[in-house]
């Protein structure tokens, strides 16, 4: 894996740009799928790469094991913190259109 800028990973994968359209009230979920799915293969190919050096380990690889652990744990939670908010967003309406 290389050691790139982490925040750039979404750039890299293709569907994954604009994924709030401006002007329409659609939001694509499928690129936060996309990116954590990514980012689940890179994590499950990184701890096969450390599993293959058995005793030969560095503390690198166990460095970038967790930052990409780290990354995947924030785009999951990102991506449950959007859906909270859409949600959230479409039950106030409803509860003010329904006054």
């Amino acid at each position: 894996m290389s050691s790139s800028n982490p925040w750039n990973s979404m750039a890299n994968i293709p569907g994954t740009a604009n994924w709030l359209q401006p002007g329409t009230p659609n939001i694509q979920f499928s690129p936060l799928v996309q990116m954590i799915d990514y980012l689940s293969k890179q994590a499950v190919s990184m701890i096969a790469q450390i599993r293959s050096k058995k005793s030969s380990m560095s503390i690198a690889d166990m460095f970038d094991l967790q930052m990409a652990m780290n990354k995947l744990s924030q785009f999951s939670e990102m991506s449950t913190d959007i859906v909270s908010a859409v949600n959230t967003s479409a039950l106030s309406m409803a509860r003010n259109l329904k006054s």
